[in-house]
């Protein structure tokens, strides 16, 4: 089938493709004779594939999303047209858990804010005990791959923790070994929330002013997953108000982020992106989305098309 890869990918992709003699399959946008018709689309995060993108591939039968997002995938078009829509969820899952526990020691124990007093000549001055692990109760919504891997950590090191996510059976629960929360209750209950969700119709603006409203306690925010779950200004109002502890994340709803107030707040960390950064993580992904590509094109079989239920409950 011919395969469009329209965005750069790492050299074990390429190396791999000719490896396996696959080399007359994939094209990119600038090697791809006029006559062909694409049935297969590979992208990343840059190329948002809306409906106009659509109608320039009458033909495609399958889009490739490299990492674990699809957001910028117009599945109820893929779905009319019946084009499947595949990620590589395994891929990144170590590196996005290391990079959200690296945030979670952060905030807890003030390393920011700490750096802050030092360079104003405050050394402890104004600083508040630090949290040990232990002292977490810690909401983590979205317990998929790297939920999951967030949940042990911390109860390795001692917190509570319980999960929201309406997609897991009471099996899967239990195979977690996490307790099921609704998401109101946990809000009241938590001193921590990490988010490892999809955005979705269901999970855009997910923390709010009605988030803020309910918090029975101070807490540390973290979201790992995407931007647009966490209102930009119910997250202002939460630091100005010092219902948020603090906040560190990696993601946002418009990227490359401009940096607006709340940035300038010393219990606030930034990364552009990165939690899925490392070599091993871009190497995995290579093999995955090779993996997913070739068991369609060679045995007919999807692997990891994406749950489109998160999308179809809300047409």
């Amino acid at each position: 089938m011919n395969t469009l890869v329209l965005e750069e990918m790492p050299d074990l992709f390429w190396q791999k493709i000719e490896e396996k003699g696959w080399r007359k399959y994939f094209f990119q946008p600038e090697t791809i004779p006029a006559t062909y018709k694409i049935e297969i689309v590979i992208i990343r995060t840059k190329t948002v594939f809306n409906r106009a993108m659509f109608r320039k591939f009458p033909a495609l039968k399958m889009i490739i999303r490299a990492g674990s997002g699809f957001d910028n995938i117009d599945i109820l078009e893929a779905e009319k047209r019946n084009v499947t829509v595949c990620n590589t969820p395994e891929a990144n899952a170590i590196s996005a858990y290391e990079h959200t526990i690296s945030f979670i020691m952060a905030l807890i124990k003030q390393h920011q804010t700490a750096k802050q007093n030092i360079l104003k000549g405050n050394w402890k001055t104004g600083l508040t005990d630090n949290l040990e692990l232990s002292d977490l109760n810690a909401l983590i919504v979205g317990v998929g791959r790297v939920g999951t891997r967030v949940a042990k950590a911390l109860q390795y090191f001692g917190a509570e923790v319980k999960g929201v996510d309406p997609y897991l059976s009471k099996t899967e629960w239990h195979k977690k070994e996490v307790e099921s929360i609704k998401y109101h209750d946990g809000i009241k209950w938590c001193n921590l929330i990490s988010y490892h969700c999809p955005l979705t119709y269901e999970t855009k603006n997910y923390f709010n002013d009605t988030t803020i409203s309910l918090l029975e306690q101070p807490i540390w925010l973290v979201n790992t997953a995407r931007g647009g779950i966490i209102s930009e200004n119910a997250l202002a109002a939460g630091l100005e108000c010092g219902k948020l502890l603090g906040f560190a994340t990696d993601v946002f709803s418009v990227e490359p982020f401009t940096a607006i107030d709340y940035a300038d707040f010393s219990n606030v960390i930034l990364t552009p992106h990165i939690g899925s950064f490392t070599r091993k993580a871009k190497n995995r992904i290579s093999l995955e989305i090779l993996e997913v590509w070739s068991k369609f094109v060679h045995h007919n079989l999807v692997v990891s098309g994406i749950n489109k239920k998160y999308f179809l409950l809300n047409k």
